[in-house]
């Protein structure tokens, strides 16, 4: 009897021991980074709204190992390593790859929050893009509160319509705002690395840039720059992005725990960007940037300008009826 007791213990130890293996091991860890500098206000709501949350949520399922930033792929290679699978999780603006997946524009250029363009079918027809052309599907799209702003070192010109004239004006630009840029006059200049436009500044490479509503000051900029242009123009849209073929590997309590967590990001993200808007506002004005405000007129023109150029470029890089259905749905007259 004490024999078989013993046995039965030993049985139900061994048992309990390989449950609580297979438990373990349905843990999955994502190896994953931000395009953006780690101290960037974008990067520190992907960390705080994303990665922390997920990993205290997911304990036993899914955990996030973060990379770091620019550091561990830059900005142009990035894309292509969770498209390799080099990486699992990818933190995003669109504009990085829009050369990849040209649907990006019709994210910036929508005045509209993704809650609506996800209820009203638009994203069901964006995200496949991602899933052909980079292996990647989407997560949740972040920060979609903030838009831009252009800023310039010397005193802004207009034309006679109140519009911003920047004739001859080197300009760093990105996918996100090169065509408002170039229908303004600039001379563009590639610079896809944030981090390396304050030494373009300095070294008079460029005499201005466009930048998010947020992120300036904590990257120093605000010391080389004397003017924000007002208003601003655009949504950002940075993308959280996992590669298709770990997402199809996954358990379905991982997947469902990424996309609820990717949901709240999504919402909660939107208020944390209008929270750092304003601070990044109140420390650039210490910093001595002033902000010129263009003429109503000028103003609506401008925005007119902005608008309109992503999505003539749009039309032009995607079937034009496609590229038109998504404004439609995406961009509301008023």
């Amino acid at each position: 009897m004490r024999i078989e007791k013993v046995l039965r213990v030993l049985i139900a130890a061994g048992v309990a021991c390989a449950f609580a293996t297979a438990a373990g091991a349905q843990e999955v860890v994502l190896k994953t980074q931000t395009a953006l500098p780690k101290n960037h206000d974008l990067a520190k709501s992907f960390i705080e709204g994303f990665v922390n949350k997920l990993n205290a949520a997911g304990k036993g399922v899914v955990q996030v190992d973060f990379l770091g930033g620019p550091e561990v792929n830059p900005p142009d290679k990035v894309a292509s390593a969770v498209q390799r699978g080099v990486i699992d999780l990818l933190h995003t603006p669109g504009a990085y790859h829009i050369g990849t997946v040209p649907y990006g524009n019709a994210l910036m250029a929508t005045n509209i929050p993704p809650s609506e363009y996800r209820a009203n079918g638009a994203f069901a027809k964006l995200a496949p893009q991602w899933e052909r052309k980079l292996n990647a599907k989407i997560i949740a799209i972040g920060e979609t509160s903030a838009q831009f702003h252009l800023y310039l070192k010397n005193k802004p010109k207009l034309k006679k319509d109140g519009v911003l004239d920047l004739t001859g004006i080197k300009f760093r630009t990105t996918g996100a705002y090169r065509p408002f840029a170039q229908a303004l006059g600039a001379t563009p200049v590639q610079i896809t690395n944030a981090a390396e436009v304050y030494t373009a500044l300095e070294r008079g490479v460029v005499e201005g840039f466009g930048w998010p509503t947020v992120g300036l000051a904590s990257q120093g900029l605000g010391k080389l720059v004397k003017y924000r242009i007002d208003p601003p123009f655009y949504h950002l849209a940075d993308l959280v992005l996992i590669n298709l073929d770990k997402w199809n590997s996954l358990p379905k309590p991982a997947q469902d725990m990424l996309l609820k967590v990717g949901a709240e990001y999504e919402r909660e993200s939107r208020a944390y960007m209008i929270a750092a808007a304003k601070a990044d506002a109140a420390a650039l004005a210490k910093q001595g940037v002033e902000v010129f405000t263009l003429p109503p007129e000028g103003a609506k023109k401008y925005l007119d300008i902005a608008h309109g150029a992503m999505w003539k470029r749009f039309g032009t890089l995607v079937d034009k009826d496609e590229a038109a259905a998504l404004q439609r749905l995406m961009y509301k007259t008023k």
